[in-house]
């Protein structure tokens, strides 16, 4: 007999839950209906102010060369005997269960930890990461799971924290120009379309959406060629969704090599031109058509036991 208030930026709970929905945007009641009169489409028309045609944008995918190749990379119990190539131009979508190793994997490319053993190549040369600033240096950048914890310094302003791996391109003798720095912020967040009020408002007070947008351009600024996204709408609104999507399909387009990791198998089919599976720190199954591919088939493979894939 209890009556309970759900909050949810995720369509199926949504779908399975809801007795009635009441739909907010930008701070203010959009509507409310029953559940019954609503479907999915309606509900995000509803969400983000104007009809999406599609959950997922559309794009051609053109694969080129291997510019990332990973091979028998092994760290502990976390991740054991990992091995796959991430082309340009392509989008590889990484998933599994919680504690498949997913993000543990991501760290270890991004030379956050140090790998036990196995090797990573980018464009045939051997990389040796000790540290985040080695994959920085060779290219390689890392959208974080934690946005708030470790993608951004939240006390400090959008600016700064556009600018923190980016100081070399705004220094001169050895002084930071803020005008420089604050020109070609400006560039990202007209072409991103990122909502602030001013450059120095506090990183913190921004949207899920617009602190996502933040931490991409501090990597578009470095010229990544590797791009590592780690749910990266967690914590997003429908419309942001969709304009994040279009980001990482321009990236994508720009011949970017994309590793995307994402626990929402509706995410991971929709975007993936390829999707490899982990369960237990090992890679269980890769699925190279995605079009024509469910959730019961990632499910399978996400939960095919270490002895079955031995």
């Amino acid at each position: 007999g209890i009556g309970i208030i759900y909050i949810s930026h995720r369509m199926d709970e949504i779908d399975a839950i809801a007795d009635r929905v009441t739909i907010l945007r930008d701070g203010a009641h959009v509507a409310t209906r029953e559940k019954s009169d609503l479907d999915r489409e309606q509900m995000i028309a509803l969400m983000v102010g104007r009809s999406l045609e599609k959950e997922f944008p559309s794009r051609e995918s053109v694969a080129g060369e291997v510019r990332l190749s990973v091979r028998n990379l092994t760290r502990g119990s976390w991740v054991k005997d990992v091995s796959f190539d991430l082309r340009s131009g392509e989008i590889v979508g990484l998933t599994g269960l919680v504690g498949a190793g997913r993000t543990e994997t991501a760290r270890l490319i991004f030379g956050a930890d140090r790998k036990d053993s196995g090797s990573i190549d980018l464009d045939g040369k051997r990389l040796d990461l000790g540290s985040p600033r080695d994959g920085i240096r060779n290219g390689i950048c890392l959208l974080t799971e934690d946005r708030k914890g470790q993608g951004l310094v939240l006390g400090q302003t959008v600016q700064e924290n556009f600018g923190l791996p980016n100081l070399r391109d705004f220094t001169e003798n050895f002084l930071i120009s803020s005008s420089r720095e604050s020109e070609a912020f400006a560039g990202y967040v007209d072409k991103m379309r990122i909502k602030i009020s001013s450059h120095s408002q506090s990183a913190g007070t921004l949207s899920g959406g617009n602190q996502q947008k933040v931490v991409l351009a501090k990597w578009l600024q470095r010229n990544a060629e590797v791009i590592i996204f780690d749910e990266p709408t967690r914590g997003i609104d429908v419309g942001a969704k969709f304009e994040i999507y279009q980001l990482i399909h321009g990236l994508a387009q720009q011949g970017k090599a994309i590793l995307m990791i994402s626990s929402e198998l509706p995410e991971i089919l929709g975007m993936s031109d390829r999707i490899i599976v982990m369960n237990e720190g090992r890679v269980t199954g890769e699925i190279d058509d995605c079009a024509n591919a469910n959730q019961e088939d990632v499910m399978k493979l996400a939960t095919q036991r270490e002895e079955m894939v031995a």
